[in-house]
This record gives structure tokens, C-alpha cells and sequence, in this order.
């Protein structure tokens, strides 16, 4: 049962009946259709449908397909439309061995980060034909089901100025330790340790979101749920047009990243506005930007 479904306006689905009933709903009434090849008698199929007006949000059925045309659902899962803010690196994409489902990772040296990918027929298909790119574009978009809004950082504009030089010479840095470049992984690594020795001499004595400004930490071994904090820099309202749920959009700059992040208006403590900052659990999800072949 996937809890995030109430991040998209459905808090009453608390059961697999239920969540059968929103998948017969999705086969029923499609908004959108993609297909890709699994083998010479077999296809998959994924099934969008949107809950409301804008599109910005839905559930997205999969199952496979055969050459007679009977098919067989295999799983669903809710979803928000990432926000245009594409960033460019290699990003491999691993399929998850026992559906066809994938996962996106980052690799920043120092933080690996595992997201779940939401166009699984269009990366199929470009599997399929041997065009996956090994340097892709993506965009990013998560669910929260328990989240709180937090006050700024007090910081001045130099400081601000000051922290976004930082991180352009970290994502330097990080493309270089790719390459295997033994003075700056003894660097970061360096780094590393003397940030997390500060932190802990903080910690005594400060409150650690008085510390930390933005942070992307794994929240289980579920690989794709983490505790995300980051500055809101977008802000809107939607409403599901089956349960009339109202349901936030929040554009979140945390660390490198721009992430859309969708949570039950119930669910959210505090009051979002652009300059406070989000802190949630996230699952986190992915759109890699293709060509279908």
C-alpha cells in the first residue's frame, strides 16, 4: 500500500480495495497513454491520469501487454509533475529487478542520491533501443505526507551571495572527483570531516536548524524517502477535483537542487511563503528529459 497517495488529495485511501478502486478509475478514464517494448510479443503500458485542472498531479498505472492485447496490471503510483528546472549530469538509471519500475542515482562523492523515476515507458523504450544517454537531463518533484514550515536563516546578502559561489565550486569540485582526481576527493573528504566536527561542537549548544540551511539525508533504507530541508522559492495551491482536497506545490532549492514537492494542505504545519523553508519527509521522484526514439 503507498502511503503518498494523500499527498495528492486522497486521505481516505487507506486500503488496497481503495487503492484498486483509483487504479480502475485511472484504466477507465486515461489522460494519457504511453507504450514501449519489453520483447517480440510483449509491451509495457503506462496509463496517466490527472485529479486536476492544471495537470500537475496524478496516478500513473503500468502493466504489461501482450500480442493478443490482454494485459495485466502490475503496480501504480501517485505523482507530481516536476517544475521545469532541469539539471544536466550523468545520472545512471538502474532498473529495479523485480518490476518495471527504474531508479535515478547522483552521485555527488560525498552523497549519493536515489530518486524514483516517473517516465518508465519512455525510458523502456530508449532501453530498448540501446539510446539511453549516459548524460541526461532530469527534473525533479517529490511527495510529503508530514512536513512543517520553518523561518529563514538570517543571513545578509553577502552571505547569501557567498553560499551560492560555494556550492558552484562544490559541483566543480564533484565533476573533478569523478574523474578520479585523488587531491580534490582527499579535499572533499576533508571537508566532510571538519563540517561534521563543527556540527557536533554546535549541536551542544545550538539548535540544529539554526545550522543547517539546506540538507537532503536519507530517511529510511528505502533508498528514495528522505528528510528534505530547503528554501521555498515558488509557492501554489491546487485542488484534487474527485475529493476537492486542497494540496500545496512547493518549489524547494535544497543543496544543488530544485525540487516540486506536493503535500496534503492538511498534512503541512505552519504557513508556507517564499523565504521560509521546507522540512519534510520526501519521497522523492524523477523525470528524465528524453527523445522517444
Amino acid at each position: 500500500m503507498n502511503i503518498y497517495y494523500r499527498a495528492i488529495g486522497f486521505s481516505t485511501v487507506k486500503s488496497l480495495h481503495q487503492q484498486n478502486r483509483l487504479i480502475k478509475d485511472a484504466l477507465s478514464n486515461p489522460d494519457r497513454r504511453a507504450t514501449a517494448t519489453l520483447s517480440l510479443n510483449k509491451s509495457l503500458f503506462q496509463i496517466d491520469r490527472f485529479y486536476n485542472k492544471e495537470e500537475a498531479f496524478g496516478i500513473s498505472v503500468l502493466g504489461e501487454m501482450d500480442s493478443d492485447g490482454d494485459c495485466l496490471t502490475e503496480y501504480a503510483f501517485p505523482y507530481v509533475k516536476p517544475a521545469f528546472y532541469p539539471f544536466e549530469d550523468e545520472i545512471p538509471v538502474e532498473k529495479i529487478y523485480d518490476r518495471d519500475a527504474y531508479y535515478g542515482v547522483i552521485d555527488n562523492v560525498t552523497l549519493c542520491i536515489i530518486f524514483f523515476m516517473q517516465n518508465v515507458a519512455e525510458i523502456t523504450q530508449c532501453s530498448w533501443h540501446d539510446r539511453l544517454p549516459k548524460r541526461n537531463q532530469v527534473c525533479l518533484s517529490g511527495l510529503s505526507v508530514s512536513a512543517r514550515v520553518l523561518l529563514p536563516l538570517e543571513r545578509s546578502m553577502e552571505e547569501i551571495q557567498q553560499d551560492e559561489d560555494k556550492k558552484f565550486r562544490e559541483m566543480l569540485d564533484i565533476r573533478r572527483a569523478r574523474t578520479g582526481d585523488p587531491y580534490v576527493l582527499d579535499r572533499m573528504m576533508d571537508k566532510e570531516m571538519r563540517l561534521k566536527d563543527s556540527l557536533d561542537r554546535r549541536v551542544m549548544h545550538e539548535d540544529i536548524m539554526s545550522i543547517v540551511n539546506t540538507s537532503i539525508i536519507p530517511h529510511t533504507l528505502q533508498g528514495d524517502i528522505y528528510d528534505i530541508i530547503g528554501n521555498i522559492v515558488h509557492i501554489e495551491m491546487h485542488e484534487n477535483q474527485l475529493t476537492n482536497e486542497r494540496i500545496y506545490l512547493l518549489d524547494v532549492q535544497s543543496l544543488y537542487y530544485m525540487i516540486r514537492i506536493a503535500i496534503n494542505e492538511k498534512d503541512l504545519e505552519g504557513e508556507p511563503l517564499v523565504g521560509r523553508r521546507f522540512r519534510g519527509v520526501t519521497w522523492l521522484q524523477g523525470l528524465l528529459v528524453l527523445d522517444r526514439p
